[in-house]
């Protein structure tokens, strides 16, 4: 059985977490969500839903995304409104070749946001499925391009488990990186289950 990490450990982490979210310096979520969206494929309908909400409604300053299509459903485009949810939604899941794209986007608009996501989903990983006797190496076999992820020989040690251990970095790394271009909400790390045999990642609003 694999070493959980312990208690203090992970209240340590949450810690650390906390204080680098406060010293992050502020982004701008709604260009952010305009730039994933161009990479998705889908700059003509972010643009579209600016320059209606722009000619109809104004008076509003639209800050991010939800604001955006909140606005949108306000002044009868719900069409508009619809497809950028469904786009969001796909980019928080982080499953499609689009999603991909958007995320790479993000990646190279906040590099050391991008790194410090790589490093939650570490912790994450080994509080799900037990310590790892070398973090580095799990860090260092851990990539993230235009193709996606990539887990290197470091992550099979979990065994059978290893698959876990991926699926929950994995969601952690898009969870951390979205927050940190302000697309979702805070996440945090998952609860370590008695036997470090797996876990669900949960996020924070």
């Amino acid at each position: 059985m694999n070493k959980p990490l312990s208690q203090e450990r992970i209240e340590e982490l949450r810690a650390i977490n906390a204080i680098e979210s406060t010293i992050r310096p502020p982004v701008n979520s709604l260009s952010m969500f305009i730039a994933a969206l161009t990479a998705m494929g889908s700059g003509e309908t972010v643009q579209r839903a600016l320059y209606r909400v722009e000619r109809r409604a104004p008076e509003d300053v639209i800050k991010d995304a939800e604001q955006l299509i909140d606005v949108l459903y306000e002044i009868g485009e719900s069409m508009i409104a619809m497809k950028l949810e469904r786009r969001l939604k796909e980019l928080r899941e982080g499953e499609s070749s689009d999603a991909i794209a958007g995320l790479w986007e993000i990646v190279d608009l906040l590099p050391h946001d991008a790194y410090m996501a790589f490093g939650f989903a570490v912790e994450s990983a080994q509080i799900c499925c037990g310590e790892h006797p070398n973090p580095q190496e799990l860090l260092r076999d851990l990539d993230f391009d235009r193709e996606g992820f990539r887990f290197g020989p470091a992550w099979e040690f979990w065994g059978e488990r290893a698959p876990e251990a991926m699926k929950v970095a994995r969601a952690a790394f898009i969870a951390n990186l979205l927050y940190s271009a302000g697309l979702g909400d805070e996440p945090d790390y998952p609860e370590p289950l008695a036997d470090a045999a797996g876990g669900a990642f949960s996020a924070t609003g």
